[in-house]
């Protein structure tokens, strides 16, 4: 078991101002430094970890917007889709039923 002196000496500062441990003062700054790194460098990536997926919920969300806006603009500029809007508008105009025809121009 320890000596109690040993200890005393540890908790008063006796210990930390001895000569062995004075050397290895750059040391145990080192080791603080790169723990401090450490720490710094995982609390980074966990802030860009969440940063990635907010920006992937977003472009889901992106995503589903425009294949609903497609959906919408494909259903209301189908033909049928217009002859009816022109109808519930009064309007006169009717749909062409004659297909259409290429004019040749013979004078080029």
């Amino acid at each position: 078991m320890a000596d109690a002196h040993d200890i005393q000496s540890w908790l008063n500062g006796d210990k930390l101002r001895s000569r062995k441990i004075r050397e290895q003062y750059p040391l145990i700054g080192l080791i603080v430094a790169l723990l401090f790194l450490y720490i710094l460098t995982g609390y980074q990536a966990g802030k860009q970890q969440h940063r990635l997926t907010d920006t992937k919920k977003e472009m889901l969300d992106a995503k589903f917007r425009y294949m609903t806006i497609s959906a919408q603009l494909t259903n209301t500029t189908r033909q049928s889709q217009i002859i009816q809007a022109l109808r519930e508008n009064g309007s006169t105009l009717q749909e062409n039923t004659k297909p259409p025809t290429k004019i040749l121009n013979y004078y080029e």
